[in-house]
C-alpha cells in the first residue's frame, strides 16, 4: 500500500489537474491545491476502516422483525 506522503502527492496532483481544467493558471491551481491540503479540505484516500462485526442475535431479530412487517403488510 502507498504511504501517506504518496497519497497526499497523488491527491494534490489530481486537484491541480482538476483546477486547471476549470480554467485556473497552473501556478494558481498549485497554490490552491496546497492550501487545501494544509487546511485539511483535500480528500486523501486512505486505509479503509474496519467494519464492526454485527451481533448475530441482533441481526437475527432484525431479520425476523422485517419478515413479520412484510407478512402484516401482505395481510397474512
Amino acid at each position: 500500500m502507498a504511504t501517506r506522503k504518496e497519497m497526499q502527492d497523488y491527491a494534490v496532483s489530481r486537484k491541480i489537474i482538476r483546477l486547471m481544467r476549470e480554467g485556473y493558471p497552473q501556478k494558481q491551481a498549485t497554490a490552491i491545491a496546497f492550501r487545501m491540503l494544509k487546511d485539511g479540505e483535500l480528500n486523501i484516500p486512505g486505509k479503509p476502516k474496519k467494519k464492526k462485526k454485527k451481533d448475530p442475535i441482533k441481526e437475527r431479530n432484525e431479520r425476523r422483525r422485517r419478515w413479520q412487517q412484510e407478512l402484516r403488510r401482505r395481510g397474512y
